[in-house]
């Protein structure tokens, strides 16, 4: 079911992707400086204008990543120590359970 649902999604968002890089060959000047003048002496390259927009998205989705794992850091911490207090108290039900046993009289089990 996961692999055809994939190939539903996938597909298509792969063929409008090379379309799209189709439609948008073109070079464009990228220009690194921002306080560069009209003269065009800053650092500077050509790209063509889908790999610009394509890379644009890719950093884009790459900071939100980031950025939503660093604001889930909390919650990841808090469950990490409640997985502990966990597995703790699990070992001391244990300890106790075996204890409780060992008090128990044969002839009462």
């Amino acid at each position: 079911m996961k692999s055809i649902l994939r190939v539903i999604i996938f597909v298509p968002l792969a063929l409008v992707i090379l379309f799209f890089a189709m439609a948008n060959r073109g070079s464009v000047r990228i220009g690194l400086d921002p306080f560069e003048t009209n003269d065009g002496s800053g650092p500077s390259f050509e790209a063509p204008i889908f790999l610009v927009v394509l890379a644009s998205m890719a950093v884009g989705v790459l900071a939100g990543g980031v950025s939503s794992w660093v604001g889930h850091l909390p919650v990841r911490r808090a469950a990490k120590v409640a997985r502990a207090e966990a597995r703790k108290t699990r070992v001391e039900i244990e300890k106790l359970r075996q204890q409780a046993l060992t008090s128990v009289p044969a002839d009462k089990r």
